[in-house]
């Protein structure tokens, strides 16, 4: 095990540089290699872009191998610098390094914010900011079991259990609590309650999990959690429910909403259906690369 541990270190790094790019909204995807270098300039189209689809989920899928094994045996802590701050988590190569949206965020919260992660991931953004500014309060939403796991096991090892509240749920926008299907990709960044979401760039449904399902109106005005002063929204292409549940908690709090669109590889017209309903809560959006952020009018 341990021959296989310092392998998989070694090869993380050469994986983070071919394989991976972090976009402007700070998702992680992966990247082909070259056609060219690994064909020859003479390929067909539809050659070089089979042999980059295949690359691009042999790297994935070997990435996320050795993170999961990591995360259950927890073998290595590393340091995760982001524009926000730096903390300590088990994910392998740095994520958010040059986040624009994650900078803009923390620059518009104050020191004791209180803000909301809905789609938290593993918790990098919740753990920069919770890091960065320790009188802040982050409820850190996440719906997939597996992935949750993980975000408390980088919140336990941060120390900052006392800062960060998990809650394991889907966010919609229906009357009262349901449960719905849960489709784990085997890109983890793609699971989403939408199967479409979960198979782009070639990944593939590997779990179906029956997900509680809550709106955000729920949680704040039913539930007693503290009122939002900032909300960031990474949910898959499920914006458009997850602001519709939020509308009291939008009125009647103002909160900034900083939120990433997704429409690659969607065939709905997911951010101005999302830009729809933020103008009907008179919701002003101001685009940046990759990502909105919107106020208040």
């Amino acid at each position: 095990m341990a021959d296989t541990l310092a392998f998989s270190i070694a090869f993380v790094p050469a994986l983070d540089l071919a394989h991976i790019e972090t976009r402007p909204a700070g998702t992680t995807r992966w990247l082909p290699i070259v056609p060219s270098m690994a064909l020859g300039s003479h390929a067909s189209p539809s050659v070089t872009t089979r042999a980059a689809t295949i690359a691009r989920e042999v790297a994935g899928r070997a990435y996320h191998r050795l993170a999961r094994l990591n995360y259950e045996q927890q073998w290595l802590a590393r340091t995760n610098r982001t524009p926000a701050g730096e903390f300590q988590c088990y994910e392998l190569c740095n994520r958010h390094g040059s986040d624009s949206m994650l900078a803009e965020l923390d620059a518009v919260c104050g020191p004791s914010a209180v803000i909301y992660d809905l789609g938290a991931n593993v918790g990098i953004y919740t753990l920069a900011l919770a890091t960065a500014a320790p009188q802040r309060h982050l409820i850190a939403v996440e719906p997939s079991p597996t992935t949750a796991v993980r975000l408390r096991a980088n919140v336990a090892l941060n120390d900052i259990s006392e800062q960060v509240t998990v809650l394991e749920y889907g966010l919609g926008d229906e009357p009262a609590p349901t449960t719905s299907p849960f489709y784990r990709s085997s890109n983890p960044e793609l699971s989403s309650f939408d199967r479409e979401s979960a198979t782009r760039w070639g990944a593939r449904v590997r779990e179906v999990n029956s997900v509680p399902v809550v709106s955000l109106d729920d949680l704040v005005l039913t539930d007693s959690l503290p009122a939002p002063d900032a909300i960031k929204i990474d949910v898959e292409g499920m914006a458009p429910a997850v602001i519709r549940g939020a509308r009291e908690t939008l009125a009647r709090y103002e909160p900034t909403v900083v939120l990433e669109y997704h429409e690659d590889g969607l065939s709905g017209n997911v951010p101005e259906e999302t830009k729809g309903v933020l103008q009907d809560l008179s919701y002003e959006i101001r685009q940046r690369e990759g990502y909105w952020r919107c106020e208040p009018r």
